[in-house]
């Protein structure tokens, strides 16, 4: 009985002398093709065995293993790029990497700013009016200084990409697919200047025009890709959104109106805390004054009917931050306390010329005063307080 090996490189048998013949004729045995018997060291070329091919008896071991066939010792050659498979960055992919790459850079260099404003003490009460601006004018400086760094470095270097970029798998090219110098990369940065002074409209462009190119990559001859492209491997490239892009707007599309209703909450709350404290320094001038009618009183029997019977300086002299002056009127003693917005003071708009008042009360043993106004709201005075404004 034989084998042999077919034209497929299929083994075949065992079969009879005549069978290998046959296939022969048939074509499935091809004239170098391999045969075997048992008795034979090894398989042979049909050639050698053209006039053998006799029969062997039952009971035939198994034939030996294939030869092997040496391994090939030439180099392998590299794929070769596609640059026609190519996969374009579109806008929504290039704006939620842009996203990204603001909340790495501001959120870091916003603690900054208010570390570098601490020392010179914009933070006191006497120069809170211009802490905001002392920390933006800072924020904004290091912004230019670090934004084109990140930027073109993060661009030019072995990954062509921000860190937001590579979360959401697209790359920075030239107009051929090559890797940005840091010169060429600073120079697009600076070109994005353009997108920004059109309202925006430059960096919209990407959804429209043909390579999805904005205004600075124009300008700039720049592209910007699947991180796949224009290597050897095109066929990576992701060409429906990406689970990353679609995690991110899902997140940013549910945490915009979450901002926005906490925004709607706090901004109120926090502007009637300021508020509360700046009528609070009311309340605390006024101590000093209702000490001066008390011993008047009890001096004299009857309130004051002024600041000057009272030994106190005149109304305007007595004021604070947020108190334009604290007035004793004719009435019993009563201690004016009157807001203002106008300068030296800064109150806010809200309690502007507004008072509280204090209406002292005489018994033999003390006296007690009464804290109203009707032009404060109730939630912007103390709970001692009765204001109806």
């Amino acid at each position: 009985m034989w084998y042999f090996m077919d034209r497929r490189g299929q083994r075949q048998g065992p079969v009879a002398a005549t069978d290998v013949a046959t296939a022969y004729r048939n074509g499935e045995l091809l004239r170098d093709g391999l045969v075997w018997r048992e008795g034979m060291p090894q398989w042979l070329p049909l050639t050698q065995m053209e006039n053998e091919l006799g029969l062997v008896q039952p009971g035939q071991a198994a034939p030996p293993p294939l030869p092997q066939a040496p391994e090939s010792t030439a180099p392998m050659r590299p794929r070769s790029i596609d640059r026609h498979d190519i996969v374009y960055a579109g806008f929504i992919r290039r704006w939620a990497a842009l996203w990204l790459d603001s909340f790495i850079l501001c959120i870091p260099l916003a603690m900054i700013a208010v570390l570098l404003a601490i020392p010179f003490g914009f933070f006191s009460d006497s120069h809170s009016d211009t802490a905001g601006a002392l920390v933006q004018a800072i924020y904004y400086l290091l912004w230019l200084i670090a934004a084109p760094l990140y930027f073109a470095g993060q661009e030019s270097s072995a990954h062509q990409a921000t860190l937001g970029k590579r979360a959401l798998g697209i790359k920075v090219t030239d107009d051929n697919g090559q890797r940005l110098s840091f010169s060429h990369a600073l120079g697009r940065w600076f070109a994005a200047a353009l997108s920004y002074m059109t309202l925006y409209v430059g960096f919209l462009m990407a959804a429209f025009t043909e390579r999805k190119r904005a205004l600075h990559d124009m300008i700039a001859s720049t592209l910007v890709v699947d991180r796949w492209a224009y290597t050897e491997f095109p066929e990576r490239q992701q060409r429906s959104p990406s689970g990353c892009l679609i995690a991110f707007l899902v997140v940013v599309i549910g945490f915009v109106p979450v901002v926005a209703i906490l925004a709607a909450i706090a901004i109120p709350q926090y502007q009637d805390y300021v508020i509360r404290s700046q009528v609070a320094e009311g309340s605390a001038l006024a101590d000093g004054v209702k000490t001066a009618v008390a011993e008047y009183y009890h001096n004299n029997g009857r309130f004051p009917a002024s600041n000057a019977s009272a030994g106190l300086p005149s109304s305007a002299s007595i004021q604070g931050a947020y108190v334009s002056s604290v007035d004793v009127g004719s009435a019993d003693g009563t201690i004016a306390v009157t807001y203002s917005s106008s300068r030296p003071q800064r109150a806010n708009t809200a309690i502007h010329m507004k008072t509280l008042l204090f209406v002292p009360k005489a018994f033999p043993d003390r006296i007690e005063w009464r804290c109203m106004s009707s032009s404060l709201r109730q939630k912007w005075c103390s709970g001692s307080c009765e204001c109806s404004g």
